[in-house]
């Protein structure tokens, strides 16, 4: 999904959907779109100025220099802003076989890194991570059976079960639109996450009509128990939000899902999926760690990213944030 960060469709998205403030900026000779995220913290209004899919160069000096000209700019208007940095730091498939120490490695690495960026160029790593620190994307050219073959052996045994209790799979129509949104939210509620408003669905109900987009479900005795919200590029589908009813839970409904859309992919012509981000590897305590495990269960390629950094122009209003933060849990 870091490939969707700085792409016309996202922008459209954030415009569109969102409606958040944006604005642009030249860093490393490119022009990215930031977005900016307001909340009322009385009598305070405070704002978090993000820049997504950002790639760093290898040029230590060079980037050191564009930093810098960054705080100049910026630094007497905000407390702080966030940098989502796409560079990779390695990329496996979820399949292999991996050694005990493997996810000790990676976890050490990703700190030492960290360290670097920190010492070099006195980026923070982000007490708030607002976009995912690694991308999950699975290969549908792929035949069913070679997916399959790609999964964990109780998602395979999940992923064949429900099909044959004849759960069912489909694109629905507008009528049941109202069904997902509040499916959607019960299911948020439940997990302590937020989801788009009622008023933003709406703007993105529109949106469906302009893109290509799809809503596609499973059901069982007629009733959704899952859904996910599909858009595409030319070769992929993203997969933005989404959700499954946990009373279904122990059936592997999120399971067949996934793997019914893979199979749709390929019949379309699409050549990946990419369900969102996961966990970096090595930290079990990470919120979207058990997010991350089912879907690494599935299959698919993991590539570890170097995240979210914070630059501070204001520390005692930045440590104070951030403090709040960890408070509210």
């Amino acid at each position: 999904m870091y490939n969707l960060y700085q792409s016309k469709l996202r922008k459209e998205i954030q415009h569109e959907i969102y409606r958040k403030p944006m604005f642009t900026v030249e860093l490393f000779g490119k022009e990215y779109f930031w977005s900016i995220k307001e909340k009322n913290i009385w009598p305070f209004n405070l704002s978090r100025y993000q820049i997504m899919g950002i790639e760093l160069p290898d040029d230590q000096e060079y980037v050191q220099k564009e930093l810098a000209k960054l705080r100049k700019s910026f630094r007497k208007k905000w407390i702080f802003m966030q940098l989502w940095i796409i560079n990779e730091i390695v990329h496996f498939d979820n399949s292999m076989k991996k050694c005990p120490e493997f996810d000790q490695d990676i976890h050490d690495f990703r700190l030492w890194l960290q360290k670097i960026l920190h010492h070099n160029y006195s980026l923070q790593t982000a007490f708030r991570e607002n976009m995912p620190t690694a991308s999950i994307i699975y290969d549908t050219k792929k035949s069913d059976e070679e997916l399959l073959k790609d999964m964990n052996d109780s998602c395979k045994k999940r992923v064949k079960k429900v099909i044959a209790g004849g759960m069912e799979f489909r694109i629905i129509d507008k009528k049941d639109y109202e069904v997902f949104f509040d499916k959607w939210q019960k299911t948020a509620d439940a997990k302590w996450f937020n989801t788009i408003s009622k008023t933003q669905y709406e703007w993105l109900l529109k949106y469906i009509e302009k893109w290509k987009w799809m809503l596609i479900w499973a059901f069982l005795d007629n009733e959704m128990i899952a859904g996910t919200i599909c858009l595409f590029t030319d070769t992929m589908i993203y997969c933005p939000y989404g959700f499954f009813d946990r009373k279904f839970s122990n059936i592997g409904v999120q399971h067949f899902l996934k793997f019914k859309l893979f199979s749709r992919a390929r019949n379309n012509g699409l050549s990946s999926v990419d369900t969102g981000g996961g966990a970096p590897t090595g930290f079990p305590e990470h919120p979207l760690a058990s997010v991350s495990a089912f879907k690494e269960s599935l299959g698919g390629t993991k590539t570890e990213l170097l995240g979210s950094y914070d630059i501070v122009f204001n520390k005692f209003l930045y440590w104070a944030v951030k403090l709040r933060y960890k408070i509210r849990g």
